[in-house]
Formats: structure tokens, C-alpha cells, sequence
């Protein structure tokens, strides 16, 4: 069984499909049929959810999701809001009537969708008008398919303006009268078994291995923002799937003076502080994939797990020289993340094994970290070409230089030719210039529908120049 809120309601579910998405059940059991299906793939934003968990201080934190790709076991123990709950009887909430006021809602298709988005950002700004750049980012998964977004922007300007929403609202009661009595397993793990098909929810990472020894076959779900895919595209049921959402111990991070312990199921979303301070370039990376509510699901080890050679974060891990903890009920091990990928989507991963960490080392003051991403469109949309450069200094030397980049070969790759023409070289941008001509003998790309062999590796070359430029700008070098 599986207990959640919906709408200011608890819901207990017993008896539905194992692989079934929030979006069914929203569509065919519970009657919300604001939730809507458009892409089916996570792009357009017209499934977006809200969804809310409780912080220690017992609050209530939102987020956008989208509900076509999520699975609906994903939901226990949560507090799920559409745009029918939004409102307090029939005072609307604040960016629904903002939305009116502006004349934001123009064939109405899109619009709930935009409203939970809207609503996440004015929740989570804590009464403070949100900037332009801000809006933007909330609505970036949000499209509007008839180009309507003047009057969505400004409504999403003034809806601070709007008395803000009753204590007795959904989206405003007490988070322990929501969350203190959702304890629907009491510890022991949930499972939902229909038509052969079987849902494991682990509560602990104890019960995570002791039901992947006894069903190594399992597909894992973590994030899912993949794997929803292959249910909402391609129609596919798994005969077994393990849901990472509750195990608290994988979505912990950690850091010590030397280096950053991500928690598998960390999501984009959760890393983005610790980014920040650490490695900014790779922060700005993550602004860059996917759309708000994809980064509110996706996970790092998700990203790394799934074995794909355009994955965004494995080529940055690679540069930083980062480590995978892998656990099983026999063992824990550690190797390096280079070793984790064997070939196209093959890893490390053996029966029974599950990722559960990632290990970064942090910059030293000598070292320097530059990511790249480059695709057909700014914003949500996958690498043509990802790059990630480590340089370490020491004076006007480079002492170590490390190269990686996706979506060049068929695993995340690092350049170890251009590699050895920077490392004790002289900090000049010749130095880089010389290197670059070293990338067609590091990769040997496919054509395909993303880009040419041609200009990924023109991309990669270039890259490495702008890496040098930076590079030599850090370092005073003219």
C-alpha cells in the first residue's frame, strides 16, 4: 500500500499497476483531469504536478514536477497538489488569479500546468516578488503552444500582489498535520503487485539490498526521468521495479576539507548549492539540463546509472577525478567512475549491486574547472557535445590536465592524447592550440541526429581553445 495527499486528502492505494505514472492515476482514478498529457516526455510542461515534502523545521518545501514521466509509487508519503487544489473553496489562490486578472490563459491547455509552476516559485520565495530571470526559469519546462507568454509573464509579476492564501488552504496547512501521520509501512517496505508485475518500496538501504539479492533482474528507479520514457513512449511494463524515493541515506550529502560525498538520489535540484560553492562551472551546468521540474526528479546517480555516453554529469566527474561507492548485501566498494562504464550503456553494476554514492574531490586553489555544453537549443535539450577540463597549475605550468566529453564515443571518454600535449607544458594559449589538433586522435564520433562526426570534433577542438583562453586569463597569462 501506498499513502499520500492529494489535495488536502489522504489517499491510501493498493490495487493499480506497478508501472502506472502519476499522470494515469491522475487521469483515470482520481479525476484530476487539469493534469495533462502533451509531450508525454517531460518538455512541455502541461502534466506539471506539485508535490511536497516537510524540511526538519516540519514546513512544507514544493516543486514542480512533471507527471507523465514520474511513477505513481513515487508519491508515498508526499503531499500532492493540482490546480484543484490550489484554491480554498472559491477563493482562488493568488497565481490563479493573477493568471484571470492578466488574461494568461488563452486555449487553456497549457495554463494548469503553468499555474503549478507559477505556484512552486511563489511558495518558495518566501513572499518576496520574484525577479524576470527567476520567472523564466520557473517556466522553462512550461510551453505555451499559443505563444501567449507576455501576459503569463506579467500576471507571474503581480501575482505577489494577491492576498496570499488562508491558513485552512491545502497548500498552506500545518506540514504536521500532512506528514506526522504518513507512516503507512511503519519501516517495513511496500509492494504492489498486479498481473505478475511487482513494486518494491524500500524504506531503508538494508531492505534495498536484501531485495535486490532476491530479484537481481530488478530495474531500479530512481529519478526515473529516463526510464518514465520507455512507460510513456514506448508502452513498456516492467516485471519488477525497485523505487529509490524513500531511503533518506541516499539522498544525504556530505563533505569533508578534501572532498564532496553525493548521496545517489541526490537530484539536480538538491546539488545546486553545494555546486555553487564548490564548482561553479559545473553549477551552471546543471542549469542547463532539463527544465526546473526535470531537475526536481533526475538525480545524479540516475544520470551516471544509466550508462549513457550524452549523460551530462559523467564527463565533469571524469575531470574531477571522482569515485563510485557501489553496495550490495555482501559488500560496499569504491572504484573509480572511469571504471564504472564498460560500453554502451553497460556498466560496472553486477547483480544485486546498486550505486550508492559519488565521490568528488574538491579544487584545490591550484586547480580550475571548465564545463561546455553544446547543443541545437539553449535551454532543455541534449549534448552534441559535452566537454569538462581539470587544470592544475603550478606556477606558469601545467602541471595535470584532465579532459572528458560525452557524446563523442560510445561511453563518456577522456582525451589522453590532447591530455599529454598540455601536461608540463607551458601555461600559453599555443600550449592549448597545439593540444586541440590532438582531439580526431581521442574520438572518433558518429554522425547522427544531434550533429556530424565533422563538427563534434571541430566543436571539441575549439573547446579546448576556449579553455585555454580562460585558463590563461586566470592565470595572467597574455
Amino acid at each position: 500500500m501506498i499513502r499520500f495527499c492529494l489535495n488536502g486528502k489522504w489517499i491510501e492505494e493498493s490495487v493499480f499497476d506497478p508501472s502506472w505514472t502519476i499522470l494515469t492515476y491522475m487521469r483515470t482514478k482520481a479525476a484530476q483531469l487539469s493534469v495533462k498529457e502533451g509531450c508525454a516526455g517531460g518538455d512541455c510542461g502541461a502534466c506539471s504536478i506539485l508535490m511536497g515534502e516537510a524540511d526538519a523545521q516540519g514546513n512544507v518545501q514544493y516543486m514542480a514536477i512533471n507527471a507523465c514521466i514520474a511513477l505513481l509509487g513515487a508519491l508515498d508519503g508526499k503531499h500532492v497538489l493540482t490546480v484543484e487544489g490550489l484554491k480554498d473553496g472559491e477563493q482562488l489562490h493568488p497565481v490563479q488569479q493573477a493568471i484571470v486578472d492578466f488574461h494568461g490563459s488563452q486555449c487553456g491547455f497549457c495554463t494548469p500546468g503553468i499555474v503549478t509552476s507559477l505556484a512552486a516559485l511563489y511558495h518558495n520565495q518566501a513572499g518576496e516578488a520574484p525577479s524576470e530571470e527567476a520567472i523564466h526559469e520557473a517556466l522553462s519546462g512550461n510551453l505555451c503552444r499559443c505563444t501567449g507568454y507576455r501576459p503569463i509573464i506579467e500576471a507571474a509579476k503581480a501575482m505577489n500582489n494577491y492576498p496570499a492564501p488562508s491558513d485552512s488552504s491545502p497548500v498552506n496547512k500545518p506540514a504536521v498535520e500532512y506528514f506526522e501521520p504518513c507512516a503507512p509501512n511503519q519501516g517495513e517496505k511496500a509492494v504492489i503487485e498486479q498481473d505478475g508485475r511487482t513494486l518494491f518500496i524500500p524504506q531503508n538501504e538494508k531492505q534495498l539490498a536484501t531485495i535486490l539479492a532476491q530479484h537481481p533482474d530488478a530495474v531500479i528507479w530512481a529519478g526515473g526521468t529516463d526510464l518514465g520514457l520507455e512507460i510513456s513512449q514506448q508502452f513498456k511494463q516492467f516485471k519488477t521495479l525497485v523505487s529509490l524515493h524513500k531511503i533518506t541515506t541516499l539522498t544525504e550529502v556530505s563533505e569533508n576539507d578534501s572532498e564532496v560525498r553525493f548521496g545517489a538520489m541526490v537530484s539536480y535540484s538538491n546539488a545546486q548549492s553545494v555546486l555553487e560553492q564548490q564548482f561553479p562551472s559545473f553549477a551552471h551546468l546543471l542549469e542547463r539540463i532539463g527544465s526546473r521540474q526535470i531537475r526536481n526528479l533526475g538525480t545524479l546517480g540516475g544520470n551516471v546509472a544509466n550508462g549513457s555516453p550524452i549523460g551530462d554529469t559523467p564527463p565533469v566527474f571524469f575531470a574531477l577525478d571522482a569515485r563510485v561507492e557501489i553496495a550490495s548485501s555482501q559488500s560496499v566498494r569504491e572504484i573509480p567512475i572511469e571504471d564504472f562504464f564498460k560500453g554502451y550503456k553497460q556498466t560496472d553494476l553486477k547483480a544485486g549491486e546498486y550505486l550508492k554514492s559519488i565521490v568528488v574531490p574538491k579544487l584545490t586553489p591550484q586547480q580550475s574547472l571548465h564545463v561546455f555544453k553544446v547543443s541545437k537549443r539553449k535551454e532543455d535539450d541534449i549534448s552534441a557535445v559535452l566537454m569538462a577540463v581539470r587544470i592544475e597549475l603550478d606556477g606558469k605550468t601545467i602541471k595535470e590536465a584532465r579532459v572528458a566529453c560525452g557524446g563523442m564515443a560510445a561511453t563518456p571518454l577522456r582525451a589522453l592524447k590532447t591530455e599529454a600535449m598540455l601536461n608540463g607544458q607551458s601555461c600559453e594559449l599555443s600550449t592549448f592550440e597545439c593540444a586541440s589538433q590532438k582531439i580526431p586522435q581521442d574520438y572518433s564520433p558518429i554522425k547522427d541526429v544531434r550533429a556530424s562526426k565533422e563538427y563534434r570534433l571541430n566543436v571539441a577542438s575549439n573547446l579546448i581553445i576556449k579553455t585555454g583562453l580562460s585558463v590563461c586569463e586566470q592565470a595572467g597569462v597574455k
